[in-house]
């Protein structure tokens, strides 16, 4: 076989639309070989290796350049499945993997502990990557992560980490953020947050007394509480009665605004 099909049929198993399908241990028809666990596998005729990308800047790379649903193949994934990511070419140069994306409250954020290590909602809408996807993606090499924030006015305000990485899940999703951009839009929301494990609502791993989680109605990296909380409830606008408990950015809108729209993303430094 020459070198257009088998590139054309690689890139047919890459890109793809729909649901998004958060499951473990399903053999990804994309890659044959008894384990692809790498970068590179033996290809579909077990000839000359093919290129496994490991994240949405390699998409780019080899020819991905629209916003859409891919399969990529982060190294030192304990299977040889590929995960489906929903990849953002657009903005910003390209590249990301998106990690989060709130939008419209269709999808109930307030889960436990198992769903947010695997991952839930829908790639094209709402939906959480999965924190042990996010934990390979991003140490595979150093990452940035940008978020981007909408408010009820639609305002946007974007804010930049220039090292973001999370733990393993014996660490309990540590999270580690780094460097944050002074050019961000507002102020840094995560400052509080890092170095902290992830806490929902039946994994108490924050330095509250009680359960940040139980109180402020989410999942996140709770320190004692929280200074953002992007995992909360979908309560559209000023809600005084429920401080904390949207989903907040406090140094840009306080405890009682919850936002418009949330989408986080990650890609290696270039």
């Amino acid at each position: 076989m020459d070198i257009f099909p088998r590139t054309l049929v690689l890139l047919l198993c890459l890109a793809g639309s729909g649901r998004a399908v958060f499951t473990r241990n399903q053999t990804d028809r994309c890659c044959p070989d008894a384990c692809c666990n790498g970068i590179m596998f033996g290809g579909l005729t077990g000839n000359a290796p093919e290129f496994l990308p490991k994240n949405c800047q390699d998409i780019r790379e080899i020819g991905g350049g629209k916003n859409g649903l891919y399969t990529i193949y982060p190294t030192n994934i304990e299977s040889c499945d590929g995960v489906r990511v929903y990849c953002d070419q657009s903005t910003d140069g390209g590249g990301w993997t998106v990690i989060q994306r709130r939008m419209n409250g269709w999808v109930d954020f307030n889960r436990g502990w198992d769903e947010y290590r695997d991952g839930f909602g829908y790639l094209t809408g709402e939906f959480w990557l999965g924190l042990d996807i996010i934990h390979h993606i991003t140490t595979q090499s150093t990452s940035e992560m940008v978020i981007y924030m909408e408010d009820w006015l639609n305002t946007i305000a974007r804010v930049q980490y220039w090292n973001f990485w999370v733990g393993d899940e014996a660490s309990n999703y540590t999270l580690s953020v780094k460097n944050f951009d002074i050019g961000s839009d507002v102020p840094d929301g995560l400052r509080v947050h890092h170095g902290m494990k992830f806490s929902t609502f039946d994994r108490d791993n924050d330095r509250f007394l009680g359960n940040c989680a139980v109180d402020y109605t989410g999942a996140w990296w709770y320190n004692a509480c929280l200074e953002s909380n992007l995992n909360g409830q979908y309560l559209r606008g000023n809600n005084p009665a429920a401080y904390g408990q949207g989903v907040v950015w406090t140094p840009w809108t306080g405890y009682t605004y919850s936002l418009k729209t949330v989408v986080m993303m990650v890609r290696p430094v270039q």
